[in-house]
């Protein structure tokens, strides 16, 4: 099925990647024709909007794409962005497509350091930033080792624009010159997207123009998004699934995307589907766990909702089944691959939750033993996929070995996550190579006691790490953020304990339960246990 399947979804593009390729025609460019259709909502907390059809979101990133060019920027330049879910994000990362520029998203999240780190592993000439975030930037300019040209979206009257830096909106109004497309080749530089780094150095995925074709198989089989559906994109443009599998994949299916610039609110994200008929919700667990406990029924106009980031508890898989009709399909993928394993809208039974029904059309999926060979039918081990035609990432800008090491057997990329494959074919998310947990001689993976502490109705999130122990060498450590109104107690604990006994088995029970306000998380929403894996925290 594997080229069957890149051959069905090179079809569907406009253009053919071994002729040349270029992500902002492919994305926007071919749907500009169409006038009045929409492209990109963003809402905000005081229920005000901006609707920006293809046609108009296509020339402001032409005339970005023009100041670019106008300021010196040449073929290949590299151009972060320090911005968050906002327009100008995608004004930006279209512009620099076009001008054949290369976009280096980083989280506004970030302290001075951190970008600083990373303008430098990417090589960046010039940045655009929102006023917001300017004196982040500023804080780091001193630790960079090149100059830079800072092009600002400002605030109100022209808050945050520094001596040197170029207005970004005036920029779009200043009648440029006009640039012709870049003739990019599908295998050229569109994105260099950094990790979000919860146990390593983050590292700068270097990916192409053609990248976006590995996302399709996805975005078709799992998030099932057309043209004519409404797809809210939740998270931060300044990560992959944002940027690429929520927002370009979309994009190439001429699908309209809404983002919301607010913080994250139950009510108003629910208020947001609601009133602009979402048929499509992109977002990650711990957001779906908020949304079945807020009290409020799921808008009608909602048919599919995905998952990602981490993987999906049952209690809150089963509560969302009583909310709505909807289904609500996990998926798992890298930055380095794409959206790998998913569970399929093909599928002819039902979402287990904690599992993914299988490898997306067009990839195929094995695992790799301790040995180093690979198992055969049921098993556990390091998950390994078949390199196909596209693949999301090409290279570690700033990691080339580490990239080259990554690929095994000749043509099996290595992802480091454990998984488990049972006698169905189903896929269950075990942990991170450095997550597994060795107690008396058995390795416990933290995804299966979460998913089975995750089941009890005082717990709201989970967390499971390994804790030094004299007898043991280590015992497993549950770390606890309880649901609203329950206290912690030792019959609690007595009670999660005996959960975990009975449901996996003695040796994976956890000997430690520390009960916080909140679990460490890397901005993308995924747990940070090394951070947890640091000397305990009180019990509460």
């Amino acid at each position: 099925m594997g080229q069957s399947e890149w051959e069905r979804v090179l079809g569907t593009l406009a253009q053919d990647p071994e002729r040349g390729f270029n992500l902002a025609h492919e994305c926007c460019g071919r749907w500009a024709g169409d006038r009045d259709r929409l492209a990109l909502v963003t809402r905000h907390p005081d229920g005000s909007a901006q609707r920006h059809t293809y046609r108009e979101l296509f020339r402001l990133a032409n005339r970005a794409a023009d100041a670019f060019a106008a300021a010196g920027l040449g073929r290949g330049a590299k151009v972060g962005v320090i911005l968050t879910r906002q327009v100008e994000a995608w004004i930006a990362a279209l512009g620099t497509w076009h001008a054949g520029l290369v976009y280096v998203p980083l989280f506004c999240g970030f302290g001075h350091d951190a970008v600083a780190q990373r303008l430098n592993a990417a090589g960046v000439d010039a940045v655009v930033v929102d006023h917001r975030w300017r004196a982040v930037l500023e804080a780091a300019r001193p630790l960079l080792r090149r100059d830079i040209q800072v092009f600002t979206v400002t605030g109100a009257d022209g808050d945050g624009l520094l001596d040197g830096d170029r207005d970004f909106a005036a920029e779009l109004e200043a009648g440029h010159p006009v640039t012709a497309m870049a003739a990019t080749a599908a295998d050229d530089t569109a994105v260099v997207m950094f990790t979000s780094g919860t146990s390593s150095e983050p590292k700068g995925c270097v990916i192409p123009h053609a990248g976006v074709i590995a996302l399709l198989p996805w975005l078709d089989h799992s998030v099932t998004a057309g043209p004519d559906d409404v797809v809210f994109t939740t998270t931060d443009p300044g990560w992959s699934f944002g940027l690429l599998s929520t927002g370009a994949a979309p994009m190439v299916r001429g699908a309209t995307r809404v983002m919301y610039t607010g913080d994250f609110d139950p009510g108003a994200w629910l208020d947001v589907i609601e009133q602009e008929g979402v048929t499509c919700l992109t977002s990650v667990p711990t957001a779906y766990r908020r949304l079945v406990t807020a009290g409020r029924d799921i808008p009608a106009s909602l048919r599919c909702a995905v998952s990602a980031g981490e993987p999906l508890d049952a209690a809150t898989a089963d509560r969302w089944r009583r909310l709505t009709e909807a289904p609500l399909r996990d998926g798992y993928g890298q930055t380095e691959l794409g959206m790998v394993l998913a569970d399929l809208a093909s599928a002819e039974s039902d979402p287990v939750p904690g599992s993914l029904s299988g490898a997306v059309p067009g990839w195929e999926a094995r695992l790799l033993g301790e040995d180093g060979e690979f198992i055969d039918g049921p098993g556990r081990g390091e998950v390994v996929f078949r390199r196909p035609p596209y693949q999301l990432s090409s290279d570690y800008a700033n990691a080339h070995e580490l990239w080259e090491s990554r690929v095994v057997h000749g043509e099996w990329f290595r992802t480091m996550d454990i998984v488990r494959r049972d006698e169905d074919g189903r896929w269950w998310f075990v942990g991170r190579n450095d997550d597994v947990i060795v107690t008396a001689g058995y390795n416990v993976g933290p995804g299966e006691i979460e998913a089975v502490l995750g089941s009890h109705p005082a717990v709201l999130e989970a967390a499971a790490v390994a804790a030094p122990d004299p007898q043991r060498g280590s015992v497993v450590r549950a770390v606890i953020v309880l649901a609203d109104g329950v206290t912690p107690s030792a019959a609690l604990t007595a009670d999660l304990q005996d959960l975990v006994r009975r449901e996996i088995g003695r040796h994976a029970y956890p000997r430690v339960v520390d009960y916080v306000p909140e679990l460490p998380k890397t901005v993308t929403g995924k747990i940070r246990r090394a951070s947890l894996r640091e000397p305990l925290v009180e019990a509460g």
